[in-house]
């Protein structure tokens, strides 16, 4: 997009890509073709995001909502790995080896959904840098993720499993902004793949520990550094401190 005197101009930024920290990579160019190109849909909870096994014909971002990955071992196990919020983006390694979906992504709440047509995406991919070190940021942060949970049986502490998805849902790729996850107990329970019970226990202990604060429907993370701390207390051998084992339930769900 150009101005009459030759110089680009700008590109308005829709409501979306305002907690998408790839977008300022962009140029006005690539903003304005992307933006002619991008499709919209709403996912209702419980509903998939993308088909497990289906051609993965576009990048995918949440506009709003939250949804849970989950992948099927060979004895038909699933296996929630991690979770998405509102400003996050996924599927950029399927589409760059132009593979299948190996996993599922299910809505938690209803879902807006922002699609980039593959071709769209792998055009933006060959072109722009900045934009190549965001996708490499995000495909290191889901590596170190996975990695950890393959060394967690998911049979210790569950504070480790509930400061993982915290932490993960509050990355700055993810769009987070700030300290705080609009996010429930019950929420949080289907992202870790725990019960509820162990959910509201692990909050207690990590509220004790000064590492977040439970408002109502929300999460404050208080002590980022305490939070990393919890998530690697299960490989690192670190005990709890003796702190409350539950607390009165705080958020709705």
């Amino acid at each position: 997009m150009k101005a009459r005197d030759g110089v680009a101009a700008e590109v308005p930024t829709p409501a979306w890509a305002e907690h998408s920290r790839w977008w300022p990579t962009l140029t006005a160019e690539e903003k304005a073709r992307l933006l002619s190109e991008v499709g919209y849909q709403t996912v209702e909870p419980g509903e998939p995001l993308q088909q497990d096994g289906a051609t993965a014909l576009h990048w995918i971002g949440l506009a709003c909502g939250l949804a849970k990955f989950v992948v099927t071992t060979v004895r038909g196990k699933p296996l929630v790995y991690s979770g998405i919020a509102a400003g996050g983006w996924f599927g950029e390694g399927t589409l760059m080896r132009q593979g299948v979906w190996r996993y599922a992504a299910l809505a938690i709440r209803q879902c807006e959904l922002v699609l980039v047509p593959r071709e769209t995406f792998l055009w933006l991919f060959n072109r722009n840098l900045a934009f190549c070190h965001y996708l490499l940021a995000q495909l290191n942060d889901r590596l170190e993720l996975m990695t950890l949970q393959a060394l967690d049986d998911h049979q210790g502490q569950a504070e480790s499993i509930v400061a993982r998805t915290l932490r993960h849902l509050l990355h700055p790729l993810a769009g987070a902004a700030g300290g705080q996850l609009r996010v429930t107990q019950a929420e949080i329970a289907q992202l870790c793949n725990l019960s509820r019970q162990r959910v509201n226990q692990a909050f207690g202990r990590l509220q004790a520990d000064g590492v977040l604060q439970l408002r109502y429907g929300a999460v404050d993370i208080v002590d980022l550094d305490k939070l990393r701390i919890w998530e690697f207390c299960n490989l690192s051998g670190r005990r709890a401190p003796n702190t409350p084992a539950r607390i009165a339930e705080t958020t709705p769900g």
